[in-house]
């Protein structure tokens, strides 16, 4: 596992997960995120790996909705307008046919009641964050949430931009945020043990792989396409990549030719493909980039899609990070993974305690 598997990606799915666990269904929501307008590199690419994208969807034909209250927590109804907010939430999140959602509506009534329960708890506990702690932490996550985005997708995601994107007001995040201040201070006070710097080293001395960035490349590349079997059509392509090899080693600017004739979805980005390890491109691809020098450009390279002019831009050796350099990224992760298997844990006792009724039947 690599250091931007582990902290990058986890930093982003942490921040959403208690951010949006308030006023969303997120846990439901399919793994398979909205379209991107962002250039899709998937000729020479094993996994596609891509920025999230929280894009309002098209409306559907149909949805499901609520004519009554959904379920009763320790006598507090869950309105029908609740779960139709939820049910409005996901569809902006991801555009889902009617009867995923019928199948899902069980499980938004269970997030809903979790909800409910947590709302309860930190109403009796008398706990009430200050305004000036709840800025503080919407700071933190907003800050964390965008700077890795950036070091993970190479572009920058407006945080405020993404959650309005996904169906969120400010005043639901700022709740959101009041919710998760409050029930850290309850944890705390009922025994939880946030880990700390000791606990981020000891993790850090045993799982020194997740702490290595192994050897990468910054490419470029121009592809002529060939999707056919037929020998000819394999050379007539051959023929043209070797033309177009001509006119970037003679001094055309291959970002140029990349835009201008590039049978690939990067074409728009000058053929850019970003930076990539190795096992993320197709063999040849891989074999041809990773054996280049900075700047120097590829005879065609045969594969699968057709054939590739390559072009390195960067490189970089592997690396191990210092615990200096992520102590206080890997700190807060792990505080983060304490704090939401205490949750569950602490959820799970509030639902054993509580009166609970669900009404399934006044969704249609």
């Amino acid at each position: 596992m690599e250091i931007a598997m582990f902290l990058k990606k986890t930093a982003l799915t942490s921040i959403l997960a208690l951010l949006l666990a308030a006023c969303s269904s997120s846990a439901a929501v399919p793994d398979e995120a909205p379209d991107s307008d962002a250039p899709q590199y998937r000729s020479a690419s094993l996994d596609g790996e891509e920025a999230p994208a929280a894009q309002a969807q098209p409306e559907s034909g149909g949805t499901i909705a609520a004519v009554g209250p959904v379920a009763s927590v320790n006598g507090e109804e869950i309105s029908a307008e609740e779960f139709n907010s939820q049910v409005a939430m996901l569809q902006a999140q991801a555009q889902l046919p009617p009867e995923l959602l019928q199948q899902m509506s069980s499980q938004i009534i269970e997030n809903l009641i979790d909800q409910r329960l947590v709302n309860q708890a930190i109403d009796e506990s008398g706990v009430e964050p200050t305004a000036e702690e709840v800025d503080a932490r919407l700071q933190e996550y907003r800050e964390e949430f965008e700077t890795s985005a950036l070091e993970m997708y190479g572009e920058e995601i407006d945080f405020d931009e993404y959650i309005a994107q996904a169906g969120i007001s400010p005043e639901e995040i700022r709740e959101s945020v009041y919710q998760a201040v409050a029930i850290e201070k309850i944890l705390e006070a009922d025994g939880l043990e946030l880990p700390g710097e000791d606990e981020a080293q000891t993790f850090y001395n045993e799982n020194p792989e997740a702490f290595t960035r192994g050897e990468e490349v910054t490419a470029r590349h121009i592809l002529v396409r060939v999707d056919s079997e037929n020998p000819e059509d394999w050379e007539t392509a051959r023929q043209e990549a070797e033309e177009l090899h001509a006119r970037v080693t003679g001094g055309d600017d291959f970002a140029d030719v990349a835009r201008e004739n590039s049978d690939d979805g990067s074409a728009q980005a000058g053929g850019d493909l970003g930076s990539f390890g190795r096992g993320r491109m197709v063999p040849e691809f891989e074999e041809a980039a990773f054996s280049l020098q900075v700047d120097e450009i590829s005879e065609p390279v045969r594969s699968d899609f057709g054939w590739h002019i390559i072009q390195v831009t960067e490189r970089s050796d592997e690396e191990v990070m210092t615990f200096d350099s992520v102590k206080e990224q890997l700190t807060r992760e792990l505080r983060n993974q304490a704090l939401q298997e205490s949750l569950g844990t602490y959820v799970a006792q509030l639902r054993e305690e509580a009166e609970i009724e669900t009404y399934p039947e006044n969704i249609q």
